[in-house]
């Protein structure tokens, strides 16, 4: 829960952030300036697919606890198993 605004601005900064058309107003340039087409249906379509990949609870519990584990690695100063670099462009 918030607390009470000190100052106007801070309360007006609170009423912008809550508002929804401002939200609409960031999505309209954010996909303006990335070239993404505005489709005014899009907002509001579901679009999921057979094909995208769902991990499961198990899958999850398995990412953590090898992540989890590999943290613990890091500090007590052993090498990390899982390198993150790997994964960006060359």
């Amino acid at each position: 829960m918030r607390r009470a605004p000190r100052t106007l601005q801070e309360w007006l900064y609170f009423k912008l952030l809550d508002s929804p058309a401002f939200h609409r107003f960031v999505r309209r340039i954010y996909r303006r300036v990335n070239g993404i087409r505005d489709n005014a249906t899009m907002e509001f379509e579901k679009q999921e697919s057979d094909l995208l990949y769902r991990p499961t609870s198990w899958h999850k519990f398995k990412a953590f606890r090898y992540l989890y584990w590999d943290e613990i690695r890091a500090t007590f100063g052993f090498p990390r198993r899982f390198n993150a670099n790997r994964f960006k462009g060359k």
